[in-house]
């Protein structure tokens, strides 16, 4: 292994971590069909009341406005559920679901500022109390529902509450303008609110994500383990076409190089040949240890088994150069056997399987790779 490499791959897994936690938090923006729902209600029941009170077509526009927002953002976080029921979408998905939600939210709060601008712009106190309960409202559940997206939650807080507290400054005198005040200064003190919760939550998103990822590694190797492969339900996106490869092997003279040097050096020989396993498989490819000397790789998006069989005798190859291990040198041979099928036409277990007893044909005539029979 080389000495850039482990940095790299280190940089890589982080920056995975950083968009399992990224998804994970654009997922948490599909869960507030009912205080959507409410705070579209109340838009559309302010705005009516207070038309009918002055008559102003403006305010009558925003509170249509803000009608037609909340139905548009009602029918994005149906969908948005919908879609999180099929499969955890990908980072580019989840962007485009992000922008979708980030202007549907941006029109609601446009027609709250507008419309509380409206209202605190007559001389009627109780008009200006619905304004009031209208911003404060919409921007308590904003810092409460959005705060998984900063960026977004500051940008609905400042649409909603500026133009409100612009216009009690502008137009009212006394206490309107201490109103105005207090609007301005509770939101400033919001953008600290949100990004205090929002450090919190990503905490703890990334130590569950770190958890069960670990959870699913060798410590040994850092190889995936049994677990991890139970959990493969599906293939990588983008990686369902084509086709697919199981690959079991396993060392032939592991127990006899533990007899002879001792479990240190065999450690020491499974990490070595762990970290060549993980330079010589693709992108999308997951490799596992088993247990013990032995070892899978699933391959996804091949052009046909022949890609498959090269893949083996390389591997196979590589894995029974000498080993450099605490001033000896090791060698071994290994029992390598391998499946391949049409991906559509996968089953998992039954791939394992067949390659499991290729690998037992490959040992018992002295090593090397075997294709699974059928």
């Amino acid at each position: 292994m080389t000495a850039g490499s482990e940095p790299i791959r280190a940089r890589r897994l982080f920056q995975q971590e950083m968009d399992e936690t990224y998804k994970t938090l654009v997922s948490g923006l599909a869960f507030s069909l009912l205080p959507s729902a409410i705070m579209g209600a109340t838009i559309v029941a302010v705005g009516i009341f207070a038309y009918l009170q002055v008559g102003s077509p403006a305010i009558l526009g925003a509170a249509l406005v803000g009608m037609a927002a909340s139905l548009a953002k009602l029918v994005v976080l149906v969908a948005h559920q919908l879609r999180l029921r099929q499969a955890v979408p990908s980072v580019e998905e989840a962007r485009l679901w992000e922008l979708v939600h980030t202007v549907t939210t941006c029109l609601v709060a446009s027609s709250v500022g507008g419309l509380s601008a409206g209202l605190f712009a007559r001389l009627d106190a109780g008009l200006h109390v619905l304004g009031t309960a209208l911003v404060f409202g919409y921007c308590s559940g904003v810092a409460m529902r959005l705060f998984i997206r900063p960026r977004l939650a500051i940008a609905a807080v400042v649409i909603a509450a500026l133009p409100p507290a612009i216009s009690t400054l502008v137009f009212g005198s006394g206490a309107d303008r201490l109103l105005g005040l207090i609007l301005l200064v509770f939101l400033c003190g919001s953008f600290e609110s949100i990004r205090h919760i929002y450090d919190v939550s990503v905490q703890e998103i990334e130590s569950r994500i770190t958890m069960t990822r670990l959870a699913r590694t060798d410590a040994l190797t850092g190889l995936g383990n049994r677990l991890a492969l139970q959990d493969l339900r599906t293939l990588p996106p983008g990686r369902a076409e084509g086709w697919m490869a199981v690959h079991c092997f396993d060392l032939d003279e592991f127990k006899s190089i533990n007899d002879r040097f001792g479990h240190d050096t065999g450690d020491a020989l499974l990490r070595a040949l762990a970290g060549r396993v993980k330079r010589l498989i693709g992108e999308y490819d997951i490799a596992v240890r088993l247990g013990g000397d032995e070892f899978a790789i699933i391959q996804t998006g091949l052009g046909g088994a022949d890609e498959a069989e090269c893949f083996a005798m390389r591997l196979t190859d590589h894995l029974m150069q000498p080993y450099d291990l605490t001033g000896r040198t090791v060698t071994m041979r290994v029992s390598h056997g391998y499946a391949a099928a049409p991906a559509a036409s996968v089953r998992l277990d039954d791939m394992l399987r067949r390659a499991d007893a290729a690998s037992y044909r490959a040992k018992s005539r002295g090593g090397g790779v075997e294709a699974a029979l059928g």
